[in-house]
């Protein structure tokens, strides 16, 4: 049996453990605020059940593709060796092509802004000042960041946006929070477009995945435009 650790939808951390077939057979009764503290509660809860054998392996945990099919769960490893061999630029554009938004964006949360670290632009354009660096509080991030996840697929209709500035001009926004092993938020990863769109259940846990281990690869402080003098990644 393994315990693997998880970003729950309520925002903290939580674990599960699951037999060798990938079935749950106990699962944490709370929510923590870092993954340290979450492996530690799962230590001294599972260790209580003297007739299971358990394997702690928090690498693997990180990266567990809890509930994705297994073609999805092979689409989530490929994700992850991009990672690993060709870094996040690659990932990201990766995970972009596999769906209609025009962009998949990486946000680092400094000084009550969210800094653009990596944007992919199906359409190659400029990146317009206003996504290169987006205040806190005029932000659909902090919303992500607030309550652990956020997605609008018409932000016009969505009346929990009511009043703020972008309702209607960024019509469709999926993202995740990007969280340290030390329960610190970094910023954010996100599927966003001008255009009204769906995002299907299995990619939308996809990009759930994606940001515990994004999390963990976070690049330097530097903006896409600073990276590559263009303001756009290049596909």
């Amino acid at each position: 049996m393994q315990v693997t650790v998880f970003l729950a939808s309520a925002g903290g951390w939580s674990w599960q453990l699951r037999d060798n077939a990938g079935d749950p057979v106990a699962v944490g009764c709370a929510t923590f605020a870092s993954y340290a503290l979450t492996m530690a509660n799962a230590i001294e809860t599972c260790r209580l059940m003297v007739d299971a054998p358990i394997e702690f392996q928090p690498a693997v945990a990180l990266g567990a593709p809890v509930g994705l099919t297994p073609r999805m769960g092979a689409v989530f490893q490929e994700f992850c060796a991009l990672v690993h061999d060709r870094g996040i630029d690659a990932a990201l554009l990766f995970l972009n092509g596999r769906i209609t938004h025009r962009y998949t964006g990486l946000y680092r949360l400094a000084d009550e802004r969210l800094v653009n670290v990596v944007l992919v632009d199906k359409l190659e354009k400029v990146c317009p000042p206003n996504l290169e660096s987006v205040p806190y509080n005029q932000s659909f991030c902090q919303f992500a960041i607030r309550d652990g996840q956020f997605r609008t697929e018409n932000s016009a209709r969505d009346r929990r946006l009511d009043g703020h500035p972008y309702q209607g001009v960024l019509n469709t926004y999926h993202a995740f929070p990007l969280v340290s092993a030390e329960g610190q938020v970094l910023g954010t990863i996100c599927h966003f477009d001008t255009a009204a769109l769906s995002l299907d259940d299995e990619n939308f846990e996809l990009l759930r995945l994606a940001a515990q281990v994004v999390a963990h690869h976070l690049p330097q402080e530097q903006s896409a435009a600073e990276r590559d003098g263009r303001g756009y990644f290049r596909r």
